[in-house]
This record gives C-alpha cells, sequence and structure tokens, in this order.
C-alpha cells in the first residue's frame, strides 16, 4: 500500500514523522536517527480492516467469523482501525478521527486520490450519501461525489457505493486522519494534509486503505436475479463468479519459554487476544501464531490490457512489533507465523525494565490483497530469580 509523490507515501500505519523522514533521507541524512519501525513508543496506526457487516442480497449474508474484505454496491462496510501506542491496543472512539472516502480509478496508487483533490478545506468536502436501487434502472450508472466525509467517528460505517467506476474494477480510497490527546487537533491535522503540505505534523495519524467493490461478476449476477440488465455488460455464467476478498483469520497463538538451543522450557501458553502472561527479564520467549491455511484464496488478475487472466494464491505476510525488547525478525510468511522475543534491554530501549512492568506485543496478518487481521498481548516482565 503505497503512494508515490508525498511524504505520506508509506505503508499504511507509520506515523507521518516516519514518512517525513524518508522523504528527506537525501537533504538531511537521517538514516542514523531512524527510529526502529518494529518499536512502539507512541500512537500507530498499524492496519485498517475493512468488513462486510450488513448486506441487502439474501444470499450474502456476512460472516462475522470472517468477514468479507470486498463489497458489493449496497452492502455496509464496517471501518476498523488497528491503534496502538507504549500502554497497549487504543479504542479508536477515544480518538477524534475523520474518515475520507475518495474514488480511485484503475490503476491509480493509494493517496492519488485524495492527493489529486488538494488544496481542498475540509469543511468543502460533502458528506457521503449512501447508492439507490433506482441507479441501477437508469440509462446510466450514476458519478460519485469525490471525496467525500464517510464520519467523524472511530469505527464508521460505509454503504459500498455504485458508480460506472465500479464495473472496470474501481475501488475506493479510504483516509483516516486524526489528533493524539495532547497533541495536534485532528482539524489542523486534517487543513495541514489537504492543503497539501509537505511538512505534516509529527504526531497527527495518517493512514489509508483500499477497499475494492465487487466482484463485478457478482454483482452482475444478483442484478440479472431481480431481472436488471446492466448496458455492456454480460451476465456470467457460475463457474465464471469469483469469491469475494475474506479477511484472514487468527485461530490461535501459543507463547512459551525457550533455552539459548531453541528447546522449550516448560509447557507453551495459549493466549488470548489481549491477554498475559508472566515471564522474567533475560529470557527468551518463543512466540507461534497460527491463521487458518484454508482462508488462502485463489485470484484472477487482467493481464495483457484485460485480454486475458491470470491466477494468483494469496499468502500470509505478517508483522511483528513490541514495545520493548529484542525481536528475532519484523516478518513472517508462513500460516504457522513464529517469532523469538527477548525480554531484555534493545538498543533503542530507554529503560533496564519496561516503564510499567509490562511489554506489549503486536501482530498483523495480510493475506496479499486487501484482507487483513491483528493480535496482541502482553508481558508482565518479573525480575530474574537470583542465581545460586
Amino acid at each position: 500500500m503505497s503512494a508515490s509523490g508525498h511524504p505520506f507515501a508509506s505503508l499504511v500505519g507509520f506515523a507521518a514523522s516516519s514518512s517525513i523522514c524518508l522523504s528527506s533521507l537525501i537533504m538531511a541524512g537521517c538514516a542514523q536517527d531512524l527510529p526502529d519501525p518494529r518499536l512502539i513508543i507512541n500512537h500507530r496506526v498499524l492496519a485498517i480492516q475493512t468488513g462486510v457487516t450488513a448486506s441487502p442480497f439474501p444470499d450474502q449474508a456476512p460472516d462475522p467469523e470472517r468477514p468479507k474484505a470486498q463489497a458489493l454496491p449496497f452492502e455496509t462496510v464496517t471501518i476498523t482501525p488497528y491503534i496502538v501506542n507504549e500502554a497497549g491496543i487504543v479504542d479508536p472512539d477515544t480518538l477524534d478521527i475523520v474518515w475520507l472516502a475518495c474514488e480511485l480509478t484503475p490503476g491509480l496508487g493509494l493517496f492519488a486520490c485524495i492527493s489529486a483533490a488538494t488544496p481542498v478545506a475540509l469543511a468543502d468536502i460533502p458528506e457521503c450519501t449512501a447508492p439507490s436501487f433506482d441507479a441501477l434502472m437508469g440509462d446510466e450508472l450514476p458519478e460519485l461525489v469525490s471525496p467525500c466525509v464517510i464520519g467523524r467517528e472511530g469505527t464508521p460505517e460505509y454503504v459500498a457505493p455504485l458508480s460506472a467506476n465500479v464495473f472496470v474494477s474501481g475501488a475506493i480510497e479510504l483516509t483516516m486522519i486524526a489528533g493524539v490527546p495532547g497533541g495536534t487537533s485532528t482539524d489542523t491535522c486534517a487543513a495541514e494534509l489537504l492543503r497539501g503540505e509537505y511538512d505534516l505534523p509529527d504526531d497527527c495519524l495518517y493512514a489509508v486503505q483500499r477497499l475494492n467493490i465487487g466482484p463485478v461478476e457478482l454483482l452482475l449476477s444478483i442484478a440479472a436475479s431481480f431481472g436488471l440488465e446492466i448496458p455492456g455488460f454480460e451476465i456470467p455464467d457460475p463457474e465464471d463468479i469469483p469469491e469475494p476478498d475474506h479477511n484472514p483469520r487468527i485461530s490461535q497463538v501459543r507463547v512459551g519459554i525457550i533455552n539459548d538451543e531453541g528447546e522449550q522450557v516448560g509447557n507453551a501458553q495459549i493466549v488470548p487476544f489481549g491477554g498475559v502472561v508472566s515471564a522474567p527479564r533475560e529470557v527468551r520467549l518463543q512466540v507461534e501464531v497460527d491463521s487458518p491455511k484454508e482462508d488462502l484464496q485463489t485470484y484472477s488478475i487482467p493481464v495483457n490490457n484485460g485480454e486475458s487472466y491470470e491466477e494468483r494464491s494469496e499468502a500470509y505476510q505478517g508483522d511483528w512489533y513490541r514495545t520493548w525488547g529484542r525481536l528475532l525478525s519484523g516478518t513472517s510468511d508462513d500460516p504457522m507465523s513464529y517469532n523469538q522475543w527477548v525480554l531484555t534491554q534493545d538498543e533503542q530501549d530507554e529503560t533496564e525494565a519496561p516503564a510499567d512492568g509490562r511489554a506489549r506485543m503486536y501482530y498483523v496478518v495480510r493475506d496479499g490483497r486487501q484482507g487483513v487481521n491483528w493480535f496482541w498481548f502482553e508481558v508482565e516482565v518479573t525480575e530474574p530469580e537470583p542465581v545460586p
């Protein structure tokens, strides 16, 4: 997820300060002072999940265990940001968050739409409106008002739009803007970004996510079941209708102590979301995260200017973060991802032990498309037993 030509052109969840530093490496040479991106010391947005939570179509009932990341027009999408800080996961409703929707045409990267709309004042951006089924009966499909304001809340709902762009594999660019308590206000954060400024406030939270609309073949089939035909499109055969993109699951997380030879000491503990385990300082933890292999989907992408299609398979991409200590690796790519976490002061840790006695680990898994999920837990770090 990247967007070129702007300091906000970074992976979703990287703070504005990281993006600014990356954009100025050539001039300022700030690489030596660049913070470890896997170390959480302040508010960060690590991911945004789009999940279909309501559908007007009888055979498209949402799956709460594995919601669709891709939405058909008229379906309701819940947009959930994964915001963390050094003290744990942050409830989005405790922040003042503005959400914008902007229509992406095929071939455009994230942030291209809202960037093209700048300079613009937040007050001049209209509110998003839900589509009407009457639009399917007209001679032409509607054009979207873009950009528009989805809402000003932590976890908003958004009704997927209908437009001509949907039928040429278009998507919606979702932009999140927020200030943090005691820092720059959300209004100022939004004003700076929407003016097209490059020197953005360090403490503002900016994140962007793509919401794919479709699959088009499924929409055409559903429209046909209501006796509607979309001019210029044929009704696909059932075997030609792809499965919508779903968010991946995390089925189990296990944490155990291992010795320097990698052998487990005692039994590993199954940890719930946001759970707490206890371990002494200086030990090495092995963390294992299971995501079902059967959740990985195959999908087709157009090639040769749309003249043919190429089949691809999803693959898990895991990212690890912590508030203190040392990680063996920052990424993983298996259905059973594992990492080692040494409970010792690392180079950029300011204290010999966690300030509040607890260290946090955050994990994000993506499916190679738009599906995403996450997990976190805490370790109560105790003092090691004295050596006799």
